[in-house]
């Protein structure tokens, strides 16, 4: 770090290092002593500009990492881990967060909760020692910032590890520098697909009954187990069995259907009321949707190419890794003559045509997705599929967000 600070070592941090924990509901409340040591910490970060809610503000800040059969995690050409250290409050709760920005979390609170009496960890809530390097180190951090901010956001902006950052890509320039990232083996054959369930009308019907979502959903099923890139299933599995059988050895609430009347709106009505929380309208659970709809005549319907009172499917997904499964989805439903409305349609067409982006976390999250965005990724590391060459062309490509600046609070 600039300015001649002394950088803190991993093994001096150790006891504060040690309370990293992947819940970021689950932080440690701390002593009487620590919390002292805590709130100078967070007097000291008081000097800036508050950065987001609960007046909250933030540094970057560079720990020695231990030896190398030792670390948990990646650290920089000169072998530092870089943590983000916040501190905010909110009425009489405050707490303190060390965080790499990947699974890395150490949290500090005054209480467990705003207006909770205060109950001191008895085992991880002694963490004065460590508090106290960090807090000289915080302090000689906030003097940089007050004395030349530029200096501190530029040297942020020039060394801060890529892995910590959020940036976006072209999808087109991620597949041709890292192939192994193509979403499809056969992008040309997707928007066929695509392409011919665009041309085929929705399918209609004047009511829903059971019998009816079982069929449709049977189609649905099968192609998507069928398959499935890693374990599908024999197409022999489903010779002979009705779409009853299959129903209720496969969908989620699919053994219920014996107590409600298969061949009634009344009877779909009811298990559905009934089993909705359950994901009984998924195809797969909790990642594809085959919901049935109807037409009521609102404004926001009159666009649908269905008459008024008619039922009709809309099937969606979120989580990119189920792009393909969809696609076979598709395909099996328009070769049967069913159309089916989808806003997930033009996202995969984004997709195959390579004409959307994808979104670079250092966590990424897996139902990230817009207009824009097809989905989220981390910048990839060497591999076996991945040179050093590919993740310096990546780095170069990437259109990298800037930091937050941190700013002083002048004063007269």
């Amino acid at each position: 770090m600039k300015k001649n600070i002394p950088i803190l070592k991993y093994n001096d941090l150790k006891y504060l290092m040690a309370l990293d924990s992947s819940d970021p509901f689950d932080g440690i409340i701390i002593d009487d002593a620590s919390l002292s040591v805590m709130l100078r910490i967070e007097q000291t970060m008081q000097r800036l500009h508050p950065m987001g809610d609960d007046n909250i503000r933030w540094i970057w800040i560079e720990i020695k990492a231990p030896g190398k059969r030792y670390r948990t995690e990646d650290a920089d050409q000169n072998g530092n881990y870089w943590y983000e250290l916040s501190t905010a409050h909110y009425k009489d709760f405050h707490y303190m967060v060390l965080r790499n920005r990947s699974w890395g979390w150490i949290g500090l609170q005054s209480a467990d909760h705003i207006g909770a009496e205060r109950k001191p960890n008895p085992v991880y809530g002694n963490v004065e020692k460590p508090l106290l390097l960090l807090e000289k180190y915080v302090t000689a951090m906030v003097d940089w910032i007050c004395e030349d901010a530029d200096s501190y956001n530029a040297y942020v902006e020039k060394y801060l590890p890529y892995r910590k950052r959020h940036g976006r890509i072209r999808r087109a320039d991620l597949n041709r520098i890292c192939p192994t990232y193509r979403t499809f083996e056969s992008p040309k054959h997707v928007v066929s697909i695509l392409r011919r369930m665009k041309r085929i009308p929705l399918w209609t019907a004047e009511e829903m009954t059971l019998r009816t979502y079982m069929h449709i959903w049977r189609i649905a099923y099968e192609a998507y187990r069928s398959g499935d890139t890693f374990e599908p299933d024999k197409p022999s599995v489903y010779y002979g069995r009705t779409d009853e059988e299959v129903f209720k050895n496969h969908n989620s609430k699919g053994r219920e259907i014996e107590n409600y009347d298969l061949d009634t709106e009344e009877g779909y009505f009811a298990w559905d009321k009934e089993n909705s929380p359950y994901h009984c309208n998924d195809v797969a659970y909790a990642r594809i949707h085959l919901i049935p709809r109807k037409n009521e005549g609102y404004i926001l319907e009159r666009k649908i190419p269905v008459p008024e009172g008619m039922w009709y499917f809309e099937l969606n997904f979120s989580v990119y890794g189920y792009s393909q499964d969809v696609i076979n989805i598709f395909e099996a439903l328009t070769d049967a003559g069913i159309g089916v409305r989808s806003h997930s349609a033009k996202r995969l067409y984004k997709i195959a045509s390579e004409t959307d982006w994808v979104s670079i976390s250092p966590i990424p999250n897996k139902y990230t997705h817009d207009d824009e965005i097809g989905n989220e990724i981390s910048l990839p590391s060497v591999s076996e599929d991945i040179s050093e060459k590919q993740v310096n062309e990546m780095i170069a490509t990437i259109e990298w967000e800037p930091e937050q600046k941190v700013k002083p609070i002048k004063r007269e």
